[in-house]
């Protein structure tokens, strides 16, 4: 395939405008934020955030969907009006928190075609997405040229781990930007800490407090930090702490409503991450593990209410912290399956088309004012400082999740060789668990990700193989 020459100049002024506009005070990349960080003012009147105009509007793929095709088993969800809040209140306010039984647009693909043509690191994730392609959310795309793109069931919901932190990062944004919040706002880390269950994130909580310390941007005794530091533990070390901090203090009903402002295909209510873990944890212990996760799918109205109370419960009672210990304690193991079949279920869904037109509108500073768009791109592209990243992209967004058979990201950046960003998202769900371990280590689908990014002949070659080698 015949390509342009690389126009270099147009990126790197776009990158020089992001360093001036993003890069924290005194700084220069890779150096940590100075010692004594000078919040930002906020301003006066925020702009409204826009919705997003391409979210339901993405080309699908060529590939027939199979004639014969199953519809995934799904519980039929409750009617809204069915659900009697909590004292905590309830998740699932504007929003489904369990979507009617869909079928993914595609569910067979050519598996007989050769990977011969693509990276070997890319190529477990190609292969897995031609063996099962219901399991796979995909869209990606030059931005401004959709035509140009690969989808696989872009429009079909798939649970979406942490990558739906975004929702909550534009809701901050926007409190920021209208002057509801201000960022110099002191945050004692206690409080933080109220909303954490040690090792149900992989430390992300952790090594946040870890490298914030170690800036120097905890201050005070008791310790604390500034509210402008919470999305950051959010977004780059996915802190469900920090997540759960912000969703409280934004409100379920915020939370909710700025996906729905954004227009999002097929989003489930994010509920809080403490809620959801307990739920998995089954505190109660009256039913087995398997039982209980079952009740709640089947009586999401039951669930919408308890997931705000063990929410609540956990971060105002540190009685029932202290009994509660780690994730996974007090000798007992909720089993993978166990976990697995609530994150398929129950944690938030969202479709890859919604989520990639969503990056392509930030890439493009185009979801309200120019403050908006550099405050969220602002915790977004940390990926960009990394030298292998700045070989072949002028700046770098991304937010990437994992839960017990799923493994998300969304991404968008600026190649070198265009003028345009390319946006990247890539769902996979019901992974077997030897795969997701090893995905885990391995990250093929990250690779296959960076690699629609970077590459040029990418999406092209991934569109052919998707259309059966037709085009």
């Amino acid at each position: 395939m015949k390509t342009t020459q690389p126009n270099r100049l147009f990126p790197l002024i776009l990158l020089l405008l992001w360093l001036a506009a993003c890069r924290p005070a005194g700084t220069n990349p890779p150096t940590p934020p100075t010692q004594s960080p000078v919040a930002a003012t906020p301003s006066p009147a925020g702009t409204p955030i826009t919705a997003l105009a391409t979210a339901t509007t993405l080309p699908t793929p060529t590939t027939p969907p199979a004639a014969s095709a199953t519809p995934r088993p799904s519980p039929t969800p409750f009617p809204t009006s069915a659900v009697t809040p909590g004292p905590a209140g309830q998740c699932g306010l504007l929003l489904p928190v369990v979507l009617p039984p869909t079928t993914p647009a595609v569910t067979q693909l050519d598996q007989s075609q050769s990977l011969e043509p693509f990276p070997e690191a890319v190529r477990p994730a190609v292969a897995f997405m031609l063996a099962n392609p219901a399991q796979v959310g995909l869209a990606a795309y030059p931005v401004g040229n959709p035509a140009g793109g690969v989808y696989l069931n872009a429009n079909s919901p798939m649970p979406l781990a942490s990558v739906v932190k975004i929702i909550h990062l534009v809701a901050y944004a926007n409190a920021i930007n209208s002057g509801r919040l201000n960022p110099a706002t002191t945050v004692p880390l206690a409080d933080l800490d109220a909303y954490y269950l040690p090792g149900s994130d992989l430390n992300g909580h952790t090594l946040a407090v870890s490298e914030l310390r170690s800036e120097g941007r905890i201050f005070g005794d008791p310790p604390a930090i500034l509210l402008e530091d919470v999305p950051r533990m959010m977004i780059q070390y996915s802190s469900n702490a920090a997540t759960d901090y912000l969703h409280q203090l934004l409100g379920q009903e915020t939370i909710e409503q700025t996906a729905i402002d954004l227009g999002m295909s097929q989003q489930t209510a994010p509920c809080p991450w403490i809620g959801q873990f307990l739920i998995i944890d089954n505190p109660d212990g009256q039913l087995s593990d398997l039982q209980n996760v079952r009740r709640y799918i089947s009586d999401w109205p039951l669930y919408s209410v308890e997931v705000m109370n063990l929410t609540a419960r956990y971060s105002s009672d540190p009685d029932f912290r202290a009994e509660i210990g780690t994730w996974r304690g007090r000798g007992r193991q909720p089993s993978i399956d166990v976990q697995r079949l609530f994150s398929d279920n129950l944690n938030a869904q969202g479709s890859a088309g919604s989520y990639a037109a969503l990056m392509a509108t930030i890439a493009q500073n185009q979801l309200g004012s120019w403050e908006l768009s550099v405050l969220i791109r602002r915790y977004l592209e940390w990926p960009t400082f990394f030298p292998d990243n700045q070989q072949q992209l002028a700046w770098t967004g991304y937010k990437g999740g994992s839960l017990p058979g799923v493994l998300t990201a969304a991404y968008y950046a600026q190649p070198w060789w265009d003028t345009q960003p390319v946006v990247v998202t890539l769902f996979y769900r019901d992974l077997p668990q030897s795969t997701y371990q090893q995905w885990r280590r391995e990250l093929p689908n990250d690779e296959l990700a960076r690699w629609l990014l970077r590459d040029p002949e990418a999406i092209p070659l991934l569109r052919s193989l998707l259309a059966g080698g037709s085009e």
